[in-house]
């Protein structure tokens, strides 16, 4: 919810200035005008003319612009409330391969890096509640974003990224799993492993890497990290059985996604597995908008002077 505020408050003691200036033109104009007393005024009654109403019209223009000056030096705000959000959900890890066999055209009829960002991306929507984090790998790991609810954040992450065609890089699965798997233990608020995962997606084919599958798979089994994988592209390609492995020692299942449909299943099974509560909280920087009212205000001001003094001079 937008929300505004005064980030300078005690500016509003400036008020005083375009509140005094109102009050001295009506005393002047209204109460303590000088002037010789007439009898017989009768034929003097005369109805509002364009002037008359022009007049004063300026006056107020005037006036108001000083009031949004003076308000101005407040230095108002908007932005979004810090609430705090408290939902039912599970901590999910993405581990993604990017290595330079994600560039691969297959059945998806384009690259499996392509299909593999659509596959997560419709992951996502579907979830809620959650917190959801992404590491890439290839023979590193990259944490691309941290466990957060902030899905469009996330969602523009994986937009983002990009295999270099001309750079040629292997395959290091034990070392994206076991990097997916440590941030997980690193979140303190969720001591429960049964509602923590890891997403590994790849096509299934390690080949470099000082940590091995067989590894991390351990670390995960030893923490009670499920680890649910998915192999991209044809069974020739891809390593099923080390990804069966994989899941299967760890609880998880394995899933050959040749379609992004394909990939229904793995939303019932984590579904089903067990939430705990999260507190997350959302907010929005506030932003400045005095030199909104500033700008406003010197128009009201300048505008007035200049058609009072132009085309509505002064009443006698």
């Amino acid at each position: 919810m937008t929300i505004y505020r005064l980030d300078n408050p005690l500016a509003l003691f400036f008020l005083i200035i375009p509140l005094g200036c109102t009050v001295f033109f009506f005393l002047s104009r209204f109460i303590l005008k000088k002037g010789v007393r007439m009898s017989g005024t009768s034929g003097f009654r005369g109805t509002l003319s364009l002037r008359v109403v022009g007049y004063y019209a300026t006056i107020a223009s005037i006036l108001l612009g000083m009031f949004f000056i003076a308000f101005s030096l407040t230095k108002p705000q908007s932005g979004v409330k810090r609430e705090k959000i408290v939902s039912e959900g599970i901590d999910i890890m993405i581990a993604l391969d990017v290595s330079g066999s994600m560039l691969t055209n297959d059945s998806f009829r384009q690259t499996r890096i392509d299909a593999a960002k659509a596959i997560i991306q419709k992951f996502i929507a579907n979830r809620v509640g959650d917190r959801i984090g992404l590491v890439t790998f290839e023979e590193s790991y990259i944490l691309k974003c941290p466990a957060t609810v902030n899905f469009s954040l996330l969602n523009s992450v994986i937009q983002r990224i990009y295999i270099d065609p001309n750079k040629q890089t292997s395959t290091s699965i034990g070392v994206g799993l076991a990097a997916a798997v440590n941030r997980l233990l690193h979140i303190k608020d969720n001591n429960k492993p049964e509602s923590k995962i890891v997403i590994l997606v790849t096509d299934g084919i390690n080949n470099s890497g000082e940590i091995t599958p067989e590894a991390a798979q351990d670390i995960a089994k030893e923490f009670g990290i499920k680890v649910y994988t998915v192999g991209i592209g044809s069974r020739e390609e891809v390593d099923v059985k080390l990804l069966q492995q994989i899941a299967d020692q760890t609880g998880g299942v394995f899933f050959h996604a040749k379609t992004s449909d394909e990939l229904g299943p793995v939303f019932d099974k984590i579904d089903a597995l067990e939430k705990h509560e999260i507190e997350s909280y959302e907010y929005t920087r506030f932003k400045d908008i005095g030199y909104i009212w500033a700008a406003i205000g010197i128009i009201l001001m300048l505008s007035g002077i200049f058609l009072n003094g132009l085309a509505f001079k002064r009443l006698n």
